[in-house]
């Protein structure tokens, strides 16, 4: 059985929230001022969601770099994820 996944994505001016409605999945990208992308911040998991751990941060970070682009926060053509 397939089951629809709702994402919710929310932007303050330094910050993309990523989180999946009936989970406590988070994923918390900051705007990376002096280079390109975002960079991940914190993420939390959920052991019970219908969905793994991977395909939560693959998604999160296809809707946080949508927004990041939407908010003008880097050109159209960077998708960068800054690790520390």
């Amino acid at each position: 059985m397939n089951k629809i996944l709702k994402f919710r994505t929310e932007a303050d001016d330094e910050d993309v929230v990523i989180t999946l409605d009936g989970t406590t999945y988070m994923v918390k990208y900051c705007r990376a001022h002096n280079q390109p992308g975002l960079k991940l911040f914190h993420s939390r998991g959920d052991v019970n969601a219908p969905i793994h751990d991977i395909h939560v941060l693959a998604r999160a970070w296809q809707l946080a770099n949508a927004k990041a682009k939407e908010l003008g926060w880097f050109a159209s053509g960077v998708n960068a994820i800054q690790a520390d």
